[in-house]
């Protein structure tokens, strides 16, 4: 608790595993409804949630936050990441309590990320920073433009 309190990116990471955990639920929550657009919801929730996961367990490397910022620039910023949780959030808004539930968490995470990009509180934690080496890793709608 003491780590949390002295350095509060650690709180954000753990924001962050929690909040892949509640795309997983959500996920599996919409997939038990046998419908054509819940089971695609629920599994693009399932793969959001474990990347989201993946990328918060473990400090990325230079050439995977080079790939991450290439492909998904978004998750490098607090309003990217809040617009992302937010989407999420509100496709998990179906069917059952429990989604609405996990729905609402997400989006209200959505929400206080988008407000702490335009209150600079904290820094964000080391996942979530871009990479400083790559010149070619350039978010893809800012491709070269000869």
């Amino acid at each position: 608790m003491e780590r949390i309190t002295q350095n509060p990116t650690e709180l954000l990471r753990l924001v962050n595993m929690a909040v892949g955990g509640l795309m997983i639920a959500g996920g599996v929550g919409s997939l038990i409804n046998h419908s054509f657009s819940s089971i695609i919801i629920g599994v693009y929730e399932l793969l959001f949630g474990v990347v989201t996961i993946g990328l918060e367990i473990q400090v990325p490397t230079e050439e995977q936050k080079a790939l991450v910022h290439k492909y998904a620039s978004f998750i490098h910023s607090f309003v990217g990441r809040g617009v992302y949780y937010l989407l999420l959030g509100v496709l998990m808004l179906n069917y059952y309590t429990i989604l609405y539930i996990c729905g609402s968490i997400l989006g209200l995470v959505g929400l206080v990320y988008i407000g702490l990009h335009f209150v600079p509180i904290v820094e964000p934690p080391s996942t979530m920073q871009a990479p400083t080496t790559d010149i070619e890793a350039q978010p893809v709608w800012q491709g070269p433009t000869e």
